[in-house]
């Protein structure tokens, strides 16, 4: 079974603003970015430790659409992590919250 949780949400800003947003909450949230496509449309990142989780590698990708921009985001255990049962559910949560702050921080 998969750990790999996913989203995707719409963004009213276009993609170069959706981009600058995401790098922002990732960098308040204390992630750190590991690659960026040239045109800024994907993002790798990892999620910092916590004392209850390890790090997290997820990837944003920002299309652009007719009003915006669409996001598609995903989280997944880091491949130098051993898996856990409740892998799944622990990275829908945190995936559901840094998604919910990046809606509430775009334009």
């Amino acid at each position: 079974m998969s750990s790999e949780a996913t989203t995707t949400f719409h963004s009213r800003a276009d993609a170069p603003t959706t981009a600058g947003v995401i790098q922002r909450v990732l960098a308040d949230n204390k992630a750190t970015v590991l690659g960026q496509s040239p045109d800024g449309a994907v993002i790798d990142f990892q999620t910092r430790k916590t004392m209850l989780n390890w790090e997290l590698l997820g990837r944003a990708t920002i299309t652009p659409a007719a009003a915006g921009s669409d996001v598609h985001m995903s989280l997944n255990v880091h491949h130098n992590r051993p898996p856990a049962l409740m892998d799944g559910a622990k990275n829908r949560k945190a995936l559901e919250k840094l998604a919910g702050q990046i809606q509430s921080a775009l334009p």
